[in-house]
């Protein structure tokens, strides 16, 4: 894709005038540079590997420490390199610096397990604890509703035995009916 680039950009600046600015010709050297790292395999894949752990690419031909590179007179820079420059301190250079942090990524890890481990047990002995008040309240609602409704079950019961016996009180003491006073009319079945 960047030799594609590279042919694109070409033909906007020829060698011809190139050459006739500094910055031009600087341009032209960055250019055959790239063309010359990215166009052979080996070189393009050293190339995206410095990319991805943000050193500059070493010059073609070189078997330089990665650190050296900046000594080279390669015109190439990194363009983030003051972005990750903050960050130099906090990533570990070295291997046993690696093996280190490493070490205590995964103590980290395991207080992470550690800690989210213990929350699910608290989680679950808060449950089964909110679980018992929850029922421990419900029998008591239950036991005070049935206590209601028996309660008032036996009033009612109380009441209708009162109103019958009542009832029946009033039903003796009145007289018994007789026929209805007066000239009148005959109920029939009955003769005068």
């Amino acid at each position: 894709m960047l030799p594609l680039r590279l042919c694109r950009l070409w033909p906007r600046s020829p060698p011809t005038r190139l050459f006739a600015e500094a910055t031009r010709q600087r341009r032209f050297v960055e250019l055959s540079e790239a063309y010359q790292v990215l166009s052979r395999e080996q070189s393009r894949r050293n190339y995206d590997h410095q990319l991805r752990w943000a050193t500059p690419p070493k010059s073609p031909g070189t078997t330089a420490h990665p650190r050296s590179a900046h000594q080279t007179h390669s015109s190439w820079t990194d363009p983030n390199a003051r972005y990750w420059a903050q960050f130099h301190g906090v990533r570990p250079q070295g291997p046993e610096s690696r093996q280190q942090q490493h070490r205590h990524n995964q103590r980290v890890m395991g207080y992470c397990l550690l800690i989210m481990l213990a929350g699910m047990g608290l989680h679950y002995v808060a449950f089964r604890k909110l679980e018992q008040m929850h029922r421990s309240f419900m029998d008591e609602k239950d036991r005070i509703i049935t206590a209601i409704y028996n309660d008032t079950r036996a009033r009612a019961r109380a009441n209708r035995a009162r109103l019958q016996q009542e009832q029946q009180q009033r039903q003796q003491l009145q007289p018994p009916p007789g026929p209805p006073p007066g000239p009148g009319i005959v109920p029939p079945g009955t003769s005068p």
